[in-house]
C-alpha cells in the first residue's frame, strides 16, 4: 500500500468532530469486553480489581525524571549559523509570533509591541524602547472602517505551572485558588493607538466572569476578531499548566467602542458534565493533556470579504478546520491529529497560514506544538507542514527536523542544556513586504530561532540558527524553565528578523532572506492584501 493511501486510510480511522462518536470507542468496547472474559472466571474480588485495572494502578505520567546527563550550570555561549547579528537591546522582550500581528506603522516609522510598549526599529542597528506602562499582550492591525490602528489586548488568569513546592501545579489546592482568584478584566480590551505614545481605551470586553479570559487571538482588522477564550470555570484542563481551559468565541469588532459576542463553539467533552464525551478520549484523566484551545483559528482571507475557512490549535483535540460560512454557527469540518501523537505538551499551539509573495493562502499550514516541561520531561513533538487543500482531510505531509545541538556546545542534545526544548512560536501572519512561502522562522525556548526551508514541504530543511547565551540563574527555577527565545518577527521588505528573549531582542539577517536593509523605509504592502486596504502610510 502507498503512504498516501495508508495516511488517507489513517485520516479516515480518526475522530470527526461532526460525526456522534469518535472511532476510538470501538477499540475500547473490544478491550472491556476481553477483560469482562477474563474477569468472569476470577477467584476474588481483589483479583478481579488487579486484573481490571493492571499490576500498577495510577501509573506514571509527566513530569519524566530529568535526564542523567543534564548540565547542572547554564550555557552562557553563543551559537550561531548562516546569519548575523545586526543590533540587540537589552531589556525589552519583542512580542509577536502568537498574536500574529504585531507592528505599527506611519512613513518611515515601524514599531513593534515590545515588553510594556514598544520598540522602535526604524533604525534596525539602533531600535529604541517606548515604555508605556501596560503590557503589550494582543494584537495590533489597521482597521479600514475606522481608519484607526486598533491594539486588541488579552486578559485571562495567571498560570498555575508546576514549580519548586507544587509539582503538580493546578492540582495543588493552593496553586489553583492563586490562579481563579484573579480579580482583573477575563476578556479583550480594545484601544485606538493611532497616536502610539498615546493609547486611548475604547472597551472592555468580558469572555466570562468565572472564566479563564482570553489568551492567543486572532484579529487582522476586519470585522470579526476570533478569541481562544473561557467563558466559564466548568472547562476542564488536564494539563498541569492552567486551572480551565478555553473555547472558541467569535466578537464583531466594527464598533471597537462597542464589542459584542456572535458566537461561540466548544468540543464536545470539554466542559465538566460531558463526561461521556471525554472518556472516549485516550488522554481522558492522564493530567498531562492540554484539553483547550490555545491558538484562536487563523483565518487567510476574511468572511465578510468571501472567505470561509480558519484554522485553530486546539491541544491534545487536534487542528480543528472550521466552516465559517455562517459566522454565528461555527462548524468543525475536520480534526487532524499527528499518527504518533504522545502524552503532555501542546500538541497544536499555533497554527500558522503560509501566504506566496502574491498574499494569496497556498494552502500550506504550519502546525506548531508547544513544548511544556523543561528538560524534556514529556515526549518531543515536530513541527508539521499540513496540506489543507481539501479542508475535510488535511493531510500532514512533512515535518521539520528536531534541531541538533551544536558541535561545540557542551551538551551532545537539547534536552540536557536545560530549560524547555521544543517549538514556541513561529513568524507572523501579517508582516511588511512580500512574504517568502518557501522560508519559516520558529522559536524553540532553549534551542534559538531556526529557519526552515519548507520548499520542498515534504523534505523540510533548517538552513540558519542562532543560539543566544543562556541567561538565569540556575538556583532560580522560573529564570531558566522557558529557555530563552520565545517570539520572531520578519521584515520581508527589509530582510531582517527580530527575536525576542527573555534578556532581550536581537535584530537578524540571514541569506536566506537576501542581503538586509539597514536604513529607514515606508512599507509598501504588507503581506496579505487586506492588510493594505484603507491603509495610508503617509
Amino acid at each position: 500500500m502507498s503512504q498516501k493511501n495508508k495516511n488517507t486510510d489513517s485520516r479516515k480511522q480518526r475522530k470527526n468532530l461532526t460525526e456522534e462518536a469518535p472511532r476510538t470507542i470501538k477499540r475500547r468496547e473490544i478491550l472491556a469486553g476481553a477483560a469482562g472474559i477474563a474477569v468472569a472466571g476470577l477467584a476474588s474480588p481483589m483479583s478481579a480489581r488487579a486484573q481490571f485495572s493492571g499490576i500498577m494502578e495510577d501509573g506514571l505520567g509527566v513530569p519524566f525524571r530529568l535526564p542523567l546527563g543534564a548540565l547542572n550550570y547554564l550555557d552562557r555561549n553563543e551559537y550561531i549559523h548562516n546569519m548575523e547579528i545586526i543590533s540587540y537591546i537589552e531589556g525589552p522582550q519583542l512580542r509577536s509570533g502568537e498574536p500574529l500581528m504585531a507592528m505599527w506603522a506611519r512613513g518611515a516609522q515601524r514599531m513593534i509591541m515590545a515588553g510594556r510598549g514598544w520598540l522602535d526599529v526604524t533604525n534596525p542597528r539602533n531600535p529604541e524602547y517606548i515604555d508605556l506602562g501596560m503590557g503589550m499582550n494582543g494584537t495590533v492591525s489597521f482597521q479600514e472602517s475606522t481608519g484607526k490602528w486598533i491594539f486588541m489586548r488579552t486578559h485571562g488568569q495567571p498560570l498555575s505551572g508546576a514549580e519548586p513546592g507544587f509539582p503538580h501545579g493546578r492540582y495543588h489546592e493552593e496553586k489553583f485558588r492563586q490562579s481563579v482568584s484573579y480579580e482583573g478584566l477575563r476578556g479583550i480590551s480594545t484601544y485606538d493607538i493611532t497616536d502610539p505614545s498615546d493609547p486611548k481605551l475604547l472597551n472592555e470586553f468580558s469572555t466570562g466572569e468565572t472564566g479563564s479570559g482570553s489568551h492567543h487571538n486572532f484579529y487582522d482588522g476586519g470585522r470579526y476578531a476570533y478569541l481562544d477564550a473561557g467563558w466559564s470555570s466548568q472547562f476542564r484542563m488536564e494539563n498541569a499548566q492552567r486551572p480551565n481551559g478555553n473555547g472558541l468565541m467569535i466578537v464583531d469588532m466594527s464598533d471597537p467602542e462597542n464589542v459584542k459576542e456572535v458566537a461561540r463553539w466548544h468540543v464536545p467533552g470539554q466542559l465538566y458534565g460531558e463526561e461521556t464525551e471525554y472518556h472516549k478520549y485516550w488522554f481522558a484523566g492522564d493530567h498531562a493533556a492540554w484539553t483547550a484551545s490555545h491558538g484562536a483559528p487563523s483565518v487567510p482571507v476574511r468572511i465578510e470579504e468571501g472567505g470561509r475557512y480558519g484554522y485553530g490549535g486546539f491541544g491534545h483535540f487536534g487542528m480543528i478546520t472550521f466552516d465559517f460560512s455562517d459566522i454565528a454557527n461555527p462548524k468543525p469540518v475536520s480534526s487532524l491529529l499527528w499518527d504518533f501523537e504522545t502524552i503532555g505538551g501542546i500538541p497544536y499551539h499555533t497554527v500558522l497560514p503560509i501566504i506566496d509573495s502574491n498574499g494569496q493562502f497556498n494552502n500550506i499550514i504550519i502546525g506548531l506544538p508547544e513544548a511544556i516541561e523543561p528538560d524534556c520531561r514529556e515526549p518531543f513533538k515536530p513541527v508539521q507542514v499540513i496540506d489543507a487543500s481539501d479542508p475535510a482531510n488535511p493531510e500532514i505531509i512533512g515535518l521539520f527536523p528536531r534541531p541538533d545541538a551544536p558541535e561545540d556546545a557542551p551538551y551532545g542534545d537539547f534536552c540536557l542544556s536545560r530549560g524547555r526544548f521544543g517549538t514556541h512560536n513561529t513568524h507572523c501572519f501579517i508582516q511588511p513586504g512580500r512574504s517568502n512561502p518557501n522560508l519559516v522562522a520558529t522559536t524553540h525556548f532553549n534551542a534559538g530561532i531556526r529557519i526552515t526551508d519548507i520548499s520542498d514541504p515534504t523534505k523540510p530543511q533548517e538552513v540558519a540558527w542562532y543560539l543566544p547565551p543562556r541567561g538565569g540563574e540556575i538556583e532560580e527555577y522560573h529564570s531558566w524553565r522557558r529557555g530563552d527565545t520565545e517570539t520572531v518577527f520578519i521584515e520581508w521588505d527589509r530582510n531582517l528578523i527580530w527575536v525576542g528573549t527573555h534578556a532581550g531582542t536581537y535584530c537578524l539577517s540571514c541569506p536566506a532572506l537576501g542581503a538586509p536593509v539597514l536604513e529607514p523605509r515606508p512599507i509598501q504592502r504588507w503581506t496579505v492584501p487586506h492588510g493594505n486596504r484603507g491603509w495610508d502610510n503617509g
